[in-house]
């Protein structure tokens, strides 16, 4: 059975079952986060420029690539144990 561990963050000592089940997605799962994956898509796309504040165009665009990013972390984790199993 999972605990925690004390750190600055919360995080869990999964076993290998935990862990497999903790990462499988179910159908809904996925539609749910691809759906969330395609919003923060079209937001990102929909980003304007302004040349006097270019650096919150910069921190905004990141901030969606690192959403994007850890959201198909998460997709391809499940997918990943799906075919190895």
């Amino acid at each position: 059975m999972s605990h925690v561990i004390q750190n600055t963050f919360s995080t869990y000592q999964l076993d290998e079952d935990e862990l497999v089940q903790g990462t499988l997605l179910t159908t809904l799962q996925k539609q749910v986060i691809q759906t969330q994956i395609g919003t923060i898509a079209d937001e990102k796309l929909r980003l304007e420029f302004d040349s006097d504040k270019p650096m919150q165009f910069m921190q905004q665009e990141a901030y969606k690539r690192g959403q994007l990013d850890a959201l198909n972390y998460l997709l391809q984790a499940s997918e990943a144990l799906e075919l190895n199993n």
